[in-house]
């Protein structure tokens, strides 16, 4: 059985968070990893580590980015779910829809003021002024990267039949 291009853009879309997920945990291995290093070379061996406080900082942009559109896919984003409760079911319904809009179209102008100004990194060639100039766009890539799929997912989740407001307390928003 043949899958149509709706089905392969999600399956694609959906293993490509997966990766992100993965990424977003070995950048948080790395902020652990750099941490542990910096200070054991500090205090025990009285040599700070120049390159450990910029790993860190652009390990949290990358791990946060990359986990951005996990946490959307999962609907494990922060939801008043009580607001939800107290509808009527078909009022909770057009409501779960409405914020699932909201997320949608504000995930989306995000990604467009961020990749707007990624690209003027990039065209400009602007560094990140620190010890070891790094180009900004190879950090700041992962901001438009978290906002575009995030938008995705929630235009995924705009379908109307499939919300269920009986399981949005249950965990939908991950609360259970």
């Amino acid at each position: 059985m043949s899958m149509n291009i709706y089905q392969k853009f999600t399956h694609w879309h959906d293993r490509l968070t997966v990766a992100g997920y993965y990424l977003a945990c070995v950048a948080l291995s790395i902020i652990f990893g750099a941490y542990i290093i910096e200070v054991f070379a500090r205090y025990f061996l009285n040599a700070p580590q120049w390159w450990a406080s910029e790993a860190v900082s652009y390990s949290l942009c990358a791990c946060t980015f990359l986990m951005m559109p996990y946490v959307t896919w999962k609907k494990g984003h922060v939801a008043v779910a009580l607001i939800f409760d107290l509808l009527p079911k078909n009022g909770a319904r057009i409501a779960i829809w409405l914020t699932y809009l909201l997320g949608a179209i504000f995930c989306g102008f995000a990604t467009w003021i961020s990749m707007d100004e990624t690209a003027r990194q990039y065209i400009n060639n602007i560094d990140l002024m620190a010890v070891k100039p790094v180009p900004k766009y190879l950090i700041s890539i992962f901001i438009p990267f978290g906002f575009a799929s995030s938008t995705l997912h929630f235009m995924r989740l705009l379908n109307f039949k499939d919300i269920d407001p009986d399981n949005m307390s249950a965990g939908e928003f991950g609360e259970g």
